[in-house]
């Protein structure tokens, strides 16, 4: 059966000269196979790579990095971000009043916990999100050596075999195994059936990390609460949420970016042709690791998945962009998560915080992956 997706030329300039990549049609068994996607993928790295190869100072073409999905990253490469991040872990943090923070690492949770009403729901979640892997991707570099490539992870590669994924396994190459098995635990979001975990993690990589922060629901989210790091790697929330399937519509039926962010993150909003978009991939992804911290809303982004987790919704707004790039530098809402407290409509101009952890920017700032502002990379399609 043909799934219809609608014809048009992605331009995908600065220049205003075409470069003409046409959207195919795809049949369900292409989608549900990720060849769609690859074949999207293909067409957004392109057309990026070819803005990048107009450009004369900043991000030109031989500085662009290229991001890799986590199967295709060397060995070494996976096993040095991996050290990097635990690197991370043992550098003194920079906020001076926080009591729960003793890390750099934990530096990422307090920024996330104070700036998560302000960029979930919104104009600024993409574009923050996009930037605060990219502080992260600096702090790898800066402070701990990692010059290697940062990865991204394709949730739908892993749905039914979770347990087996690379990123998961808990080889010495992967960012630790599963918790520990809890008899009768519950899944973390209502409608799923429980992961296969639920416990503190037992071996590999991240099996000696003390979470330090939240969780949200304590009296005091930002003191020193030391417990063991948790997980509940969960299939059934990645079948329904974060499959292959569900990777490719939000990219093949949403024509706009308020559609698009809207249906990333399981609003209830309806794409093109009335398409629907469950509980969304931004859950999906986040739910299918669960765990303590990594179901906590606000401090989710102490597990060290979080980053390979936003890695890939950062990877498709990168190619809904780049098929159509002259009508997609665009942002959509309020400052405000879900505009509750009420506020002005966000603008390209507005800053966005990530103070004391890098300099702050503008929306617009972040809004190209080669726009060399300060950004400078590409998606490889995996």
């Amino acid at each position: 059966m043909l799934s219809i997706v609608k014809l048009f030329t992605a331009a995908g300039l600065l220049s205003g000269t075409a470069i003409g990549a046409t959207i195919p049609t795809f049949t369900q068994a292409q989608i549900d196979s990720g060849d769609a996607i690859r074949a999207l993928g293909q067409i957004a790295y392109d057309n990026a790579m070819a803005r990048a190869a107009k450009a004369t100072t900043g991000c030109t073409k031989d500085k662009v990095k290229i991001r890799k999905e986590w199967r295709k990253m060397t060995l070494a490469d996976r096993k040095g971000y991996q050290e990097a991040v635990q690197c991370l872990m043992q550098k003194p943090s920079r906020y001076k009043n926080i009591p729960g923070a003793k890390s750099a690492w934990d530096d990422y949770g307090v920024l996330h916990y104070y700036q998560t009403p302000f960029v979930h729901n919104n104009a600024l979640f993409l574009l923050w999100h996009r930037h605060y892997n990219w502080v992260l991707e600096e702090d790898l570099k800066n402070l701990c050596g990692y010059t290697g490539v940062f990865p991204y992870w394709e949730w739908g590669l892993d749905c039914g075999s979770m347990d087996k994924s690379p990123v998961f396994d808990g080889s010495e190459y992967s960012l630790g195994g599963n918790g520990a098995f809890v008899q009768g635990h519950r899944a973390a979001i209502g409608g799923a059936k429980p992961g296969t975990g639920g416990g503190c993690l037992t071996k590999g990589p991240f099996s000696n990390y003390t979470v330090n922060l939240g969780p949200l629901t304590s009296r005091t989210p930002l003191n020193h609460n030391p417990r063991c790091f948790k997980r509940d790697l969960n299939d059934d929330v990645c079948k329904k949420w974060a499959s292959l399937r569900n990777t490719t519509d939000v990219v093949l039926f949403t024509s706009n970016i308020a559609t698009f962010q809207s249906a990333v993150q399981g609003e209830g909003v309806r794409g093109d042709g009335g398409k629907t978009f469950g509980s969304g991939i931004h859950v999906g992804g986040h739910y299918s690791i669960s765990g303590d911290p990594g179901s906590d809303f606000y401090f989710s982004s102490l597990e060290p998945g979080f980053y390979l987790h936003h890695g890939n919704i950062d990877r498709l707004h990168f190619i809904w962009q780049n098929l159509d790039w002259e009508n997609r530098q665009t942002i959509a809402g309020t400052g405000t998560m879900y505009n509750s407290p009420p506020s002005p409509v966000s603008k390209i101009g507005d800053n966005m915080g990530f103070e004391p952890l890098n300099r702050n920017i503008t929306i617009g700032a972040a809004m190209d992956t080669v726009g060399g502002t300060p950004l400078c990379y590409v998606y490889e399609p995996w």
